[in-house]
Parts: C-alpha cells; structure tokens; sequence
C-alpha cells in the first residue's frame, strides 16, 4: 500500500490555491487610480450624451 503523503503537501497546495484565486478575484480593477479613472469616463459620456440630446 502507498504511503499517504505529508500534511506539509497539502498545505503547500492550498497556500498557492488561495494565492492563485486571490489574484484572479482583484485582476480587473489592479489600483484605485484606474479606477477612478473609469468613473470620470463615465462622467463625460453622461455628459455627451445629455448635450447630444438637448441639441
């Protein structure tokens, strides 16, 4: 029968399994910067349009 292994091989898995979905779960937005900078985008579209429309 195989010996089972360590503990020590599981905890190494879960440590880069947790490390791997921390970094997929705040992949989309990386700083606060770009962040920022989405929502003054979205600003100036509101404001496009809403000068697009009352001409």
């Amino acid at each position: 029968m195989a010996r089972k292994p360590d503990k020590r091989v599981y905890v190494r898995r879960i440590r880069t399994r947790r490390k791997l979905q921390k970094r997929r779960v705040w992949a989309p937005i990386s700083s606060r910067k770009s962040n920022a900078l989405q929502e003054a985008n979205l600003r100036l579209l509101k404001e496009l349009a809403q000068q697009i429309a009352q001409a």
